[in-house]
């Protein structure tokens, strides 16, 4: 039925409730649309981080309908209890319902026209698909305004190399070798998955089912995630073309990404 799961763990994030908007407005079939979303998050206090982005959204005449429908699923966790990202990302998972496809993304992102359609599509042209993961870093933006049209070429997350910062030296970082041809055939194998972005058959979820014993673990997530995906016999391929956009650095926006 090409139903979508999106999980998505939102830590004191102040696009939570615009990324859901964009999600939804920018789909071809936003009625197959299911988000399973961890909020950890301290409500009460004044800042933009302490937004609700639930309320923002469901509380918008243009959009309640999808939370009364049950597409909207919410974990709430108060941010002094958060155990960092993976496990969050654990927790979200457990809010699947059976839906055909599964994405993972960040809670900060812009969608282009069709994105869903878009990747449903593209996973189905992988060599390896139903056993496929898409993954990329998507392309930066700064200022949500809703106009992300999408289009350009994917990025391939082929490097990887340690870190040169002393508090990080014996972790892996990966890194960008380069954008996909835009005369490509079809997806273009890489050995790495992003954490704040990947699509692949629901039945991940069962074959590679995330770690809930990996707390404030943050560097290393992804090369766990590639690691165990590869073993269990999922390829991980680059889509030829970015349809979301991710905005990175909040913090010289004058917000603490964890402080």
């Amino acid at each position: 039925d090409e139903s979508l799961f999106i999980s998505l763990a939102a830590f004191r994030e102040h696009l939570l409730g615009k990324s859901l908007m964009s999600a939804f407005n920018k789909a071809k079939h936003p009625e197959k649309l299911f988000f399973g979303i961890v909020v950890q998050n301290c409500y009460g206090l004044d800042g933009v981080v302490y937004a609700n982005g639930i309320d923002e959204f469901c509380n918008t005449p243009q959009y309640k309908k999808y939370c009364d429908s049950g597409q909207v699923r919410v974990i709430y966790v108060h941010d002094t209890d958060a155990l960092g990202p993976q496990t969050a990302r654990y927790y979200a998972s457990k809010l699947w319902g059976g839906e055909t496809y599964f994405m993972q993304m960040d809670a900060h992102l812009e969608f282009a026209p069709e994105w869903d359609k878009y990747y449903i599509d593209e996973a189905k042209a992988s060599k390896n698909y139903p056993k496929s993961v898409l993954s990329a870093y998507p392309p930066g933006f700064q200022d949500y305004d809703g106009s992300y049209a999408g289009g350009t070429p994917g990025a391939r997350l082929c490097n990887c190399q340690f870190s040169t910062s002393p508090v990080e030296n014996h972790i892996l970082r990966i890194s960008m070798g380069g954008n996909t041809p835009h005369d490509a055939p079809f997806p273009t194998q890489i050995p790495f998955i992003a954490a704040g972005f990947f699509f692949a058959h629901a039945s991940f979820l069962k074959d590679v089912p995330f770690d809930p014993y990996a707390p404030w673990c943050f560097m290393g997530e992804e090369i766990a995630l590639s690691v165990r995906s590869w073993t269990m016999g999922w390829n991980i391929y680059a889509p030829r073309k970015n349809m979301i956009a991710h905005q990175y650095r909040p913090g010289r926006l004058g917000l603490p990404k964890f402080w």
